[in-house]
């Protein structure tokens, strides 16, 4: 499909959303290739508040920005429970489409978006904004430079987020579930019993997996159990309840062992928050801290990304980046999105290949399903057993 021209005009779709859509509508703003050409939402009177903010032309229905002629693409951050629908509908008016995780319930929703976005001869990116994240990609450069040797276990841990006061006031409560219900909704969210995980999941599976050298998992064991939230002031685990999948362990068919646990605590005890990663190598280890990471207020700040190798410890750069709502400096939240956006506009005008394109979505859903049926049936599941039709719910 050719171009207009070498700048996109962009509809960001779910415009009014409390968490993800102000980090795309930051990102949109700061990227080169694109033009804010609309926001559309269903609730008119934000909407039309938010585009006398941004410029852009206001849209309350997804009809019409597909029927626009000038709008060259959507960047879907819509609840996962309409992405397919809204998905197909784009590459069936020629739209490009960025369509932010989880992509779909099922794999067969995951496969119609994927075949429509082919046939139309449109670029579909999932947003997985954790491949893109500055300390991820500056811990893939370690890695693929031999300095820690062949990665032999990958361990991720996910701690209560503690964010800015600002951001907090904004959402109207600390707890950031709430403020997207689908997150917590057995059927918005995709997820069942386990709805939280659908939200999460695939970022422990995509960066593993971006560590491992895109490696195939294999067998992967969930654990779940009640958890009582100790603290309304750092965001929670999302579970229904009481109920979470609080630990996930996985292998690669390249012999890579992997493992995922949820960390609550009281503010008062933490010392590092938001997302961790400890990556172990035949020569030495990498410390990664990710969406979140870092040290809580009053603790001192570690870096965001530090190599240990022949007894000694260096810091990796990863940039000096900082974003609107973690309290943690190693947030690089805001930049994740950034980059990832603007790796999507690139690449279509480019005509390139997207790094994490609808195929690659797909594969994380699958390793997500079968960890909410491993948590169902108390067995380890490999993805390839997850039927094209069945959902959690």
């Amino acid at each position: 499909m050719s171009l207009k021209s070498d700048r996109l005009n962009i509809v960001l779709v779910g415009a009014n959303g409390k968490v993800a859509a102000p980090a795309h509508l930051n990102a949109l703003a700061n990227v080169p290739g694109a033009i804010l050409y609309g926001v559309c939402d269903v609730d008119t009177e934000n909407v039309d508040h938010l585009a006398r903010l941004t410029g852009a032309y206001p849209f309350t229905s997804l009809d019409d920005v597909l029927a626009d002629p000038n709008v060259d693409g959507i960047d879907l951050v819509t609840p996962p429970f309409i992405h397919a629908e809204q998905t197909v509908a784009a590459a069936h008016a020629g739209k490009h489409v960025y369509c932010e995780k989880p992509m779909a319930h099922s794999l067969s929703q995951a496969s119609a978006m994927i075949q429509a976005h082919r046939e139309s001869g449109t670029t579909l990116m999932v947003g997985e904004s954790y491949v893109f994240h500055h300390p991820n990609m500056a811990a893939r450069a370690v890695i693929d430079s031999g300095d820690i040797g062949d990665v032999l276990h990958i361990r991720e841990t996910k701690g209560p987020w503690l964010m800015k006061p600002e951001e907090s006031k904004r959402l109207s409560g600390t707890n950031h579930e709430l403020n997207a219900p689908w997150r917590v909704d057995p059927k918005m969210s995709g997820g069942g019993k386990y709805p939280w995980i659908m939200d999460h999941a695939p970022h422990f599976f995509a960066t593993a997996r971006y560590f491992a050298n895109n490696a195939t998992v294999d067998l992967i064991t969930a654990h779940a159990q009640r958890r009582q939230i100790s603290d309304e002031k750092i965001s929670g685990i999302g579970a229904v309840n009481g109920q979470a999948i609080t630990s996930v362990a996985w292998s690669f068919n390249n012999g890579i062992d992997s493992i995922w646990s949820q960390i609550e605590s009281s503010a008062a005890s933490l010392v590092d928050v938001g997302f961790m990663t400890i990556i172990h190598g035949t020569k030495g280890s990498l410390q990664v801290y990710g969406e979140g990471g870092g040290a809580a207020p009053g603790r001192k700040q570690v870096p965001a990304v530090i190599l240990n190798c022949n007894g000694r410890s260096r810091v990796i750069d990863a940039g000096n980046l900082d974003d609107r709502a973690w309290q943690s400096n190693n947030n690089y939240y805001d930049a994740s999105h950034q980059t990832a956006l603007n790796h999507w506009i690139d690449s279509i005008i480019q005509a390139k290949p997207v790094r994490y394109p609808g195929e690659e979505g797909r594969i994380d859903l699958a390793s997500v399903l079968a960890t909410i049926k491993s948590a169902e049936e108390r067995r380890s599941i490999s993805p390839i057993e997850i039927d094209e039709n069945w959902t959690a719910y």
